[in-house]
């Protein structure tokens, strides 16, 4: 099997319970809806997301006080956005309907055994090309080379944004049918979520120091994951 590479984040074990739930009630072609049970799902993937890539940062790399107000507040921002638009984007949905959403539980379901470390995860799906550059600026800062790569990690972590958005939150939007009003509410949350985390990264991470951009790294090392499937 190829190798593939995501960005993302292991997995609790009720967050893998529940997608592994819907996976195989969908399989087996359940007649009771959904709806219930993607909601559920959806709520606890939105806080553990949101802890991998922010929250978890603030002890990882040791944030000030004025930094760590500005990560949590954007997660707030940005769970807010996300938790008002699930029942927007489920409301009324038949089990068919839903049918290519259980699908995208099951490609960001990365599963033990096929993770390399061996273990369950939730994630975006990246080329191999970003993953080895992202791997390639780690080692880099990791040697001590930080100034001369600290723009292009700067940029990298706004990519990381941009990357996060489109493969789970745009992308499970677009694989819904949605009218007119809910797709514009769709695209503002998508909007206000990209803002929020593109000034997470210039208010926070662009200004860290040497110490904090090595911690940093190692822990964005921990977000790569390597999978074969």
């Amino acid at each position: 099997m190829p190798e593939k590479f995501y960005l993302g984040f292991e997995s609790s074990r009720d967050l893998e319970g529940a997608a592994v739930e819907l996976i195989d009630r969908h399989k087996r072609g359940a007649k009771e809806s959904h709806i219930p049970l993607m909601e559920d799902t959806l709520e606890l993937f939105i806080p553990e997301m949101m802890n991998a890539f922010l929250v978890g940062t603030v002890d990882a790399i040791g944030l000030s006080g004025m930094a760590t107000k500005v990560v949590h507040s954007t997660a707030d921002v940005i769970s807010k956005s996300c938790r008002m638009l699930v029942p927007q984007l489920l409301k009324k949905k038949s089990n068919q309907e839903l049918a290519p959403m259980v699908g995208f539980v099951d490609e960001i379901y990365v599963r033990p055994e096929e993770a390399v470390d061996g273990k369950a995860h939730t994630g975006c799906e990246i080329d191999e090309t970003t993953y080895q550059r992202i791997k390639r600026v780690i080692s880099e800062i990791r040697a001590g080379n930080i100034d001369a790569n600290r723009s292009e990690l700067t940029e990298l972590m706004s990519l990381t944004v941009d990357l996060l958005l489109d493969g789970m939150m745009k992308r499970s939007v677009g694989l819904l049918k949605q009218g007119f009003v809910v797709r514009k509410i769709a695209d503002g949350a998508i909007a206000t979520c990209q803002a929020a985390g593109h000034g997470v990264v210039n208010k926070v991470f662009k200004k860290l120091d040497d110490d904090q951009m090595v911690r940093l790294v190692n822990y964005f090392d921990t977000l790569l994951i390597s999978a074969q499937r």
